[in-house]
């Protein structure tokens, strides 16, 4: 089985349109596709696309302009699984200026967060007791406000990343 080949038909400052399809006569149910990319060099974000029949195009909105990403796929076969295929882009613009973070125990399970940035954008908020826990499984939450309290474990050190 070969992989399916991965095609980027265009790209923007926060989407990718690109188009699957495979060079065989084996059929094809579908495709798995995963989106990669890395926030802040801590933390690689994934975004996971399953999607029906042989031939595909697709557009992944809500991306961040000038930032690298990453999409594998492979297709699913009456044969089986095909190996993956793997394709990398840019996305135009220019990348937002990172935020700069303040945050401030309010009591011992209460942290403020707050932070300048662009309005009307999406806030990612990640917070761990150690880098290794921040880059490997953060509590995390998002909003599109530029403030969050955030309830922690009393008696623990945070690490904070927006």
């Amino acid at each position: 089985i070969p992989p399916p080949v991965i095609h980027i038909e265009s790209y923007s400052e926060d989407s990718i349109s690109f188009s699957l399809k495979m060079t065989t006569n084996i059929k094809v149910s579908g495709y798995v596709v995963n989106i990669y990319w890395t926030f802040d060099t801590h933390r690689q974000e994934k975004r996971t696309l399953i999607i029906e029949g042989e031939k595909s195009i697709q557009k992944v909105a809500n991306l961040t302009a000038h930032t690298p990403y990453e999409i594998s796929a492979w297709a699913k076969t009456e044969l089986g699984d095909s190996p993956l295929s793997f394709v990398h882009v840019v996305t135009s613009g220019t990348r937002p200026a990172s935020p700069s973070l303040k945050a401030k125990a309010i009591n011992q399970t209460a942290v403020e967060c707050s932070w300048t940035g662009p309005r009307n954008v999406v806030y990612g908020i990640f917070y761990a007791t150690s880098f290794l826990e921040l880059y490997r499984s953060p509590h995390n939450t998002t909003t599109t406000s530029h403030n969050i309290t955030v309830i922690v474990q009393r008696d623990e050190q945070y690490l904070f990343l927006v």
